[in-house]
């Protein structure tokens, strides 16, 4: 079938209209809000008057009947679009209008993934490196979860983690007053390319750079090569003998699911790459802060000394990381700051267990083509109860503790957070990608003498107010991190397919997360250090993730939401 014949079936539209009445909902953008006992949510957004079916779930979630939103329209109730929750919820705005193309570009490329590339099943029997080729599903709370701005139709299935296609990086070598770099030791280039192909590499520097040794490789994701074949900047730097191209390097990858992390496709032990791409996905720009690239190793490591340094990790809640030991960003300072990046880091692979016993965390609360959960085979296997006890045990102990023992937060979503298991038994946490969603609190750290002083390796964290960087003013914002992105973002979706799928009420869910809790500082004589984070407060703050699409120019500081926790002591 043509990539441009028309769409026959069923499109994604639904979905996205669902995600974003959601995420409105839950940001407070609703004049007013009324549910009925009969499962109908009510709303206007300003003068305009809503309505679903649907409900309220954990931490102020709304869940709505995918099909049934209506806009009242001329005394009539109709279907509702897109175009008229946008038209209604503010004025018009070239920000409202970024969105639009946004959602408009979710829909599309999520259809031509339904209409050319077959959904897999039995998701739960494949290896992480599929799995991350298989979750196609993406965000599953912001609807611009497969943007993709500047993509191609051809993009997408070249470059997109869906169609599983292979490609190699594209070797740009700069002179070194544009680079900075940290590597693990002077041999990195031909551990990561093999001898023949840092054979080949060091022939190509010589013939095209003089002198050779002023000029160091970065590779680049090859769409952002292409993009950037008609910047300016990148032109002057090729005109002046600054940069020079040496075309594909290196052994083939593929796709994650971020898109910009890449796996190898030759050897899945070897590093994944993050690259960096200015494509806009969800509400992020996907390049790649050169600060936070800059000291990516670093924050590796001294994680890494943490976790060492308490036998916990090991025999109680066992946490494994990914290390992200190598970087390199060109142009700090630059109208291309943070568009020429690359960091290294292990991949899941790379740590000795089976393929097939490790899971991204979000493929938990996903179901199957047919609408059974994925899970479904492991519940079975194993029973609700000791399964879900055993998921609390090994998937939110270990962030917790990190949090509540050492003043450390991980940005712990869905795809940061792999499940290690035994035929679905939780196992452990595997946790990747800290260089920038790592923080804590100096006041709070269990080991302050491990802690770098990241101004040392880049001087822009040397004045730095909190709250800018990884270094944070107060418990609170360390809390904000952690419980945003493990509860309100990702256990949350699994509370709920557990409640639509098994009955097994989502306050209950919450309840036995928080009786586990108050278990462990009890356990661990913790509880006055856990109430310094005031976990459990009635209210408490969340990210406002479409908020920031509407106006992004506007601060954000979050949105209060119902605290799931609050109630649940049992």
């Amino acid at each position: 079938m043509s990539l441009h014949e028309p769409l026959t079936r069923a499109t994604s539209a639904p979905r996205v209209l669902r995600q974003l009445c959601e995420a409105l909902l839950c940001e407070g953008w609703a004049a007013s809000l009324q549910l009925d006992r009969s499962q109908t949510v009510s709303w206007s957004f300003r003068q305009a008057q809503f309505r679903a079916r649907g409900r309220r779930g954990a931490f102020g979630r709304y869940r709505l009947q995918e099909g049934s939103i209506e806009v009242h329209d001329n005394s009539r109730w109709r279907p509702a679009t897109t175009a008229d929750v946008l038209a209604a919820v503010a004025e018009p705005s070239s920000a409202l209008d970024i969105l639009h193309a946004d959602l408009k570009h979710t829909e599309h490329l999520s259809d031509l993934t339904a209409l050319h590339i077959p959904a897999a099943t039995r998701r739960h029997r494949l290896g992480i490196s599929a799995l991350e080729t298989t979750l196609q599903e993406g965000h599953p709370y912001h609807p611009c979860y497969k943007a993709r701005s500047g993509f191609s139709d051809t993009d997408h299935f070249a470059y997109g983690p869906e169609n599983g296609q292979t490609f190699r990086l594209m070797g740009v070598l700069f002179h070194q007053s544009l680079l900075q770099q940290e590597m693990p030791h002077k041999d990195f280039w031909e551990h990561e390319l093999g001898r023949e192909e840092w054979q080949r590499f060091t022939v190509l520097v010589e013939k095209q750079c003089t002198p050779p040794g002023a000029f160091q490789l970065l590779p680049l994701h090859p769409w952002q090569h292409a993009k950037l074949q008609d910047d300016p900047l990148f032109n002057k730097w090729r005109s002046a003998g600054q940069l020079a191209e040496i075309g594909p390097i290196g052994a083939p990858y593929r796709a994650t699911q971020s898109i910009r992390t890449l796996m190898s496709a030759a050897d899945p032990s070897r590093a994944h790459v993050k690259t960096a791409m200015a494509m806009r996905n969800t509400s992020s720009l996907r390049t790649l802060a050169p600060e936070s690239v800059a000291v990516a190793p670093a924050i590796s490591n001294w994680l890494a000394q943490v976790l060492d340094s308490d036998p916990l990790f090991t025999s109680r809640y066992p946490l494994t990381i990914l290390p992200e030991y190598a970087a390199i960003t060109a142009g700090r300072g630059t109208a291309l700051d943070g568009h020429l990046a690359a960091i290294w880091r292990q991949s899941p692979e790379s740590i000795g267990l089976l393929a097939n016993s490790m899971m991204p965390f979000n493929g938990l609360a996903l179901t199957e083509p047919g609408g059974t959960p994925l899970i479904a085979p492991w519940i079975e296997t194993h029973g609700l109860d000791a399964w879900l006890a055993r998921l609390i045990e090994a998937a939110v102990l270990p962030i917790w503790h990190l949090m509540v023992a050492h003043g450390i937060g991980l940005e712990a979503h869905g795809q940061n957070l792999i499940l290690q298991h035994e035929n679905g038994w939780p196992a452990g946490l595997i946790a990747r990608d800290f260089h920038e969603s790592l923080e804590y609190v100096p006041e709070l750290l269990s080991r302050p003498g491990l802690c770098p002083d990241l101004a040392q390796i880049d001087s822009v964290y040397k004045d730095a107010p909190p709250d800018k960087f990884h270094r944070m003013s107060s418990a609170e914002e360390l809390r904000w991190l952690v419980m945003d992105t493990l509860f309100v973002f990702n256990l949350a979706d699994l509370s709920d397919l557990l409640q639509r799928h098994y009955g097994f009420a989502e306050t209950e869910f919450w309840r036995r997360v928080r009786t586990r809790l108050d278990r462990y500082t009890a356990e661990h004589g913790l509880q006055q250090r856990q109430a310094a984070f005031a976990p459990f407060t009635p209210q408490i703050r969340a990210e406002s993730l479409i908020s920031r699409k509407i106006d992004p120019d506007r601060p954000q500081h979050g949105h209060l939401i119902a605290n799931a926790l609050a109630t649940g002591k049992g």
